[in-house]
C-alpha cells in the first residue's frame, strides 16, 4: 500500500474519531459538569480529564496527518478542501491549547459555574462549528476518493 493511501486512510480514521471525540466533550460532560456538587467537582473534573490522554495523541496525529495529506493526497481528492481542513484543525488546536487548558486548570481547583459555561460556550462555536465544517469536507473528500476507486 502507498503512503498516500495509507495517509488518507489515517486521516478519514483520525478526523472521524477526534470529531466523534470533541462532540461527546461538548455534548455529555461538559453541561453535565454543572450537576456535580462543589465537594465533588475537582475529583470529577481529575478523573474526567485523565482519560483525555487516551483522545488528545489522537488528535495531534489528525492535525499532522492532515497537513502530511496537503503534499501526499490521494489525486482525487480535492487540495483546497485538504488546505481548509488543515487550517481548520490547527485553529481547532491553537484554540483547545490557549483556551481550554487555562479553563481546566482552574476548574482542576474548584467548581465555577461561570467557566463552565465559558467552555460550553467556546466548545459550541470554536471548535464543533469548525468540528462540523471538517467533517462535511471529509465526507466529500471520502466521496471523491471511493468514486475515482469505482471508475
Amino acid at each position: 500500500m502507498e503512503v498516500r493511501n495509507i495517509l488518507t486512510v489515517a486521516f478519514f480514521v483520525l478526523a472521524i474519531y477526534g470529531f466523534g471525540g470533541g462532540v461527546v466533550s461538548g455534548v455529555m460532560y461538559y453541561p453535565s459538569w454543572k450537576l456535580v456538587s462543589a465537594e465533588d467537582f475537582p475529583a470529577v473534573h481529575k478523573s474526567v480529564l485523565s482519560r483525555v490522554f487516551i483522545y488528545v495523541p489522537f488528535v495531534f496525529l489528525a492535525v499532522l496527518a492532515n497537513i502530511l495529506l496537503i503534499w501526499l493526497h490521494h489525486p482525487a481528492m480535492s487540495t483546497a478542501l485538504i488546505v481548509i481542513t488543515a487550517a481548520l484543525h490547527l485553529f481547532i488546536l491553537v484554540v483547545s491549547l490557549t483556551l481550554f487548558l487555562p479553563i481546566h486548570k482552574q476548574l482542576d481547583e474548584a467548581k465555577s459555574d461561570e467557566m463552565i459555561d465559558r467552555i460550553v460556550m467556546y466548545d459550541r462555536y470554536l471548535r464543533d462549528i469548525p468540528g462540523c465544517i471538517i467533517m462535511a469536507a471529509a465526507i466529500i473528500m471520502l466521496y471523491q476518493v471511493v468514486s475515482a476507486s469505482s471508475r
